[in-house]
């Protein structure tokens, strides 16, 4: 909002909109910024803040308000100045398609040269050991995508050396250690072991490994790497921790030990030592991980050398070049001096929306455009830099966002106007009521949590939202809870609160704040992560209330386009019975699962054979296979004749997949095929001729985060992630399945980059650096940022919702509930346990401050 009036502002000063350049970092907070732009000029126009002469101009340059992403302004910049940015000038945007397509082709070449290079290179060789094939082609195309800072990070890591370190030099310090550890067992060693859970085959096979302890040393890297997994399992937690009580894992039963001392003995020593064996295996891993890190380093180089080669050979940039090579072209302006002129004389002021999402090298870009301000150069006129970021709503350090970054940009701003005072704080909220905010308050200042460092999460007293502490009685509970013990019952207990909301609320209206009627649109239910959405989707449809999965969220997975995609894949290769198999589950067939079972592994036979396996089907399975047996043929030799995008088109309409669309979902599912339609159709017109590569290539991107068709104008409940609900507010929001986790298995290579003077994090496989103790708190900071996100994206309600394991919140690694204060996570049992004729439950915020909340239920049926 604030924006949006300093713009206003400025046009009312007179600056000419072709003058001011705004920048935001999604296109759909571009679209909505600028949308309030002009509906906040017409609203000034109509209050007389203009004078007639001064609105009619600016009403016939509506059109030139022009808000943009970094990666637009990027892109106009290196088409103005081609020549000045070495391109050729008819180069073109990768297409969104076609970039997956180069890096895996990139990947294909690079494999073939690693595997060559693996015969002299040692520590090549044990990447592709360590990590195998698959996950360092995974490693190395996630290096390709944030190669801005990645090579840099890479590099910072590597320099603090040691340098002297290789795979052999690691197993022989690592096995040498060991013994002097396991010599200081009481007892000696050979009693140690004989008190241990001989009886087991497991245990066996670490026993004879540590009798063969200097034999095992000699045998090489492979063998050592062995043992030091199998004394981790032994002496340490899963979580790497020493062990310091109970039983060791699997050996839980008394027979596998000779008898109850020996085991008592046994345990106590591996209790003892525990402390010495983490202190060898971490110094294992670490020394590890830095000639895995050398390695892939080496192989990283070879592959963006590859995607460089691939990207110039078709005269095509991917976004990461675009914004690359517009810092380039600024960097450089000083040798192009009437570009250099062009430049400082069109944009006076720059305005920058959502900066604590800014990556250093975004920061670079404009701190570049504005720098011959400070240098006193170019302009007559005084120009402005104004920037709004909150640092608690940074949430995309996965995309090198960095909070630090906001600071820096302040100090310098500083600079610019020495003596003055240029930041100002925002406290008030034009958004939620204000009890809303009590809550807010309250929560955020219990979670506040500052370590010293620039990305911690804090909330002092400039950041509370200042309110009167009134509340509307009347209205009730603003605040709700569901809990359950499973996440489709949570499902249920928000979706019948959904239908309570719908039938019975009103809400403020965002343009006039009068209460009305809620509707489906005014509703959002928020995820931590893209898992988990099919369940409230689907109990959404069951009460006939629209939804929208939005952006990232289920494309793949919905049925119409796994529907397509089996139809695709079945002709692509008939002769397969899995993907036959697909096809007759699909709706474009519906054969029962007892038809499938009594099919057996004859499904493409069953569907293109000479003789039709009736045996055993039911007449509806018979009548059916009989049906479709009748139309495969024609569309193989349909496949053969039209291209597949118009091959799709034509069966969906032969077949009246149209019928199977009934029911809420039927405009999202229809526009949905839309996009899947157009989606083949540009893949294969980037040259995927074939039914076989466009269904490998779809394929491939169903891991990808592809969201549904977008859909204009409808009033729909909104399902989405918290990151993708950055910048919107909704007047009702369920933020949900709060205790699950978001972390999954760790990636193969992973890559930190904590600004200019931190310490960058690289870490190879299962092995980690010296920093990824503190990368695990700093990802607690960021997940206590996304839920301020989450939280205060709600106008008028907001309700938590989280399944129970046992009556309890058990929260996961990664989720959200894992950073929530103890007293919240208790409210979520003692919803589920309040008596049936209570219909709220209470929690006090550490000031003592209470506050009521709703208990969300699923209606006796």
């Amino acid at each position: 909002s604030v924006l949006v009036w300093r713009y206003v502002n400025l046009l009312k000063a007179g600056v000419d909109p072709g003058h001011i350049l705004a920048i935001t970092f999604t296109r759909k907070a571009a679209a909505e910024m600028r949308e309030r732009i002009v509906r906040e000029l017409k609203a000034a126009a109509a209050r007389g803040e203009f004078d007639k002469g001064r609105w009619r101009e600016i009403r016939e340059r509506l059109g030139e308000i022009a808000i943009s992403t970094i990666d637009a302004f990027s892109l106009s910049l290196l088409r103005e100045f081609p020549l000045e940015a070495d391109l050729d000038p008819g180069f073109d945007m990768a297409d969104e398609t076609e970039v997956p397509r180069l890096i895996d082709a990139s990947l294909d070449q690079s494999l073939r040269i690693f595997a060559g290079l693996a015969r002299e290179d040692g520590d090549v060789a044990l990447v592709l050991a360590q990590l195998g094939v698959a996950r360092t082609r995974a490693g190395l195309a996630s290096l390709l995508e944030r190669r801005l800072v990645a090579w840099d990070a890479l590099n910072r890591f590597l320099a603090k050396g040691p340098r002297d370190l290789t795979a052999e030099v690691v197993c022989r310090r690592a096995a040498t250690a060991l013994q002097d550890a396991l010599r200081t067992v009481p007892g000696g060693l050979a009693r140690f072991l004989a008190d241990g859970p001989v009886g087991h085959p497991r245990y066996q096979l670490f026993a004879r490994d540590l009798q063969r302890l200097p034999e095992i040393e000699r045998a090489g890297e492979a063998a050592v790497r062995a043992l030091i997994d199998r004394v981790a399992a032994h002496f340490l937690t899963q979580e790497g921790k020493p062990r310091r009580n109970g039983a060791i894992f699997p050996y839980n039963t008394a027979r596998d030990y000779p008898d109850a001392e020996a085991s008592r003995r046994h345990r106590g020593a591996v209790f003892q030592i525990a402390p010495q064996i983490e202190r060898v295996v971490s110094a294992f891993a670490r020394d590890l991980n830095v000639v895995l890190a050398r390695g892939i380093k080496r192989m990283f180089a070879i592959a963006l050398e590859q995607y460089r080669q691939a990207l110039d050979e078709r005269s095509v940039l991917d976004f990461s070049d675009v914004l690359q090579r517009a810092l380039d072209l600024l960097r450089r302006m000083d040798e192009f001096s009437q570009s250099r002129f062009r430049l400082e004389s069109r944009f006076h002021h720059v305005l920058v929306d959502e900066f604590q999402d800014t990556s250093r090298a975004q920061w670079e870009l404009v701190s570049l455009l504005i720098q011959s301000w400070g240098e006193g150069l170019g302009l007559a006129t005084q120009p402005s830099i104004f920037i709004v970021g909150d640092r608690k709503q940074s949430i995309y350090r996965f995309r090198d966002a960095e909070v630090a970054v906001l600071q820096q940009a302040g100090r310098y701003i500083e600079g610019l106007r020495p003596g003055g005072d240029p930041r100002r704080a925002i406290s008030r909220s034009f958004r939620a009521l204000p009890e809303l905010l009590d809550f807010v308050n309250e929560l955020f200042s219990e979670m506040s949590q500052s370590g010293g460092r620039p990305d911690d999460f804090t909330y002092v007293e400039t950041d509370r939202f200042p309110t009167d502490g009134a509340r509307d009685t009347a209205r009730g509970p603003v605040l709700g809870v569901a809990a359950a013990d499973d996440i489709p019952a949570c499902a249920a207990a928000v979706a019948s609160e959904i239908e309570r909301v719908l039938r019975e609320e009103t809400i403020r209206d965002r343009k006039t704040g009068v209460p009305r009627e809620a509707r489906p649109g005014d509703i959002a239910i928020l995820f931590r992560s893209r898992a988990s959405h099919r369940e409230f989707e689907h109990e959404l449809e069951v009460r006939g209330i629209p939804s929208y999965v939005y952006k990232g969220l289920g494309f793949f997975d919905a049925d119409e386009i796994k529907d397509v995609s089996a139809l695709l894949r079945y002709l692509a290769d008939p002769t397969s019975d899995l993907k036959a198999a697909a096809l007759l589950r699909s709706r474009f067939v519906r054969l029962s699962d007892p038809g499938m079972a009594r099919l057996g592994r004859e499904m493409a036979a069953a569907l293109s054979g000479d003789e039709p396996p009736a045996a055993g089907l039911g007449d509806e399975d018979r009548r059916v296979l009989e049906f479709v047996r009748g139309r495969v043929r024609a569309w193989l030799a349909l496949a053969d004749r039209v291209p597949p995008a118009d091959l799709i088109e034509a069966l969906l309409a032969s077949t009246a997949y149209a019928y199977e669309l009934r029911g809420g979902r039927r405009q999202q599912a229809w526009e949905n095929l839309k996009k899947m339609r157009g989606l083949i159709r540009r893949i294969q017109n980037r040259g995927y001729a074939t039914l076989a590569r466009i269904a490998d290539h779809i394929d491939a991107m169903t891991a990808g985060d592809e969201s549904n068709a977008v859909i204009e104008a409808l009033d729909a409940v909104n399902l989405m992630t918290v990151h993708a609900s950055k910048g919107l507010e909704f007047p009702v929001v369920f933020v949900v399945n709060l205790a699950k986790g978001a972390s999954g298995p760790p990636r193969p290579v992973r890559v930190t980059a904590d600004g200019e003077d931190g310490e960058p994090s690289v870490s190879i496989g299962p092995f980690v650096s010296a920093t990824d103790e503190a990368e695990r708190e700093r990802e607690k900071h960021e997940s206590r940022r996304l839920l301020y996100v989450a939280l205060t994206r709600a106008r008028d309600r907001l309700y938590l919702s989280s399944a129970l394991k046992k009556g309890a919140m058990v929260p996961g690694r990664g989720s959200l509930g894992e950073v929530l204060p103890d007293s919240l996570r208790q409210l979520f049992g003692r919803a589920v346990t309040a008596f049936e004729a209570c219909d709220a439950v209470a929690w006090a915020g550490p000031s003592g401050r209470p506050f009521e909340w709703r208990i969300c239920r699923i209606p006796d049926t």
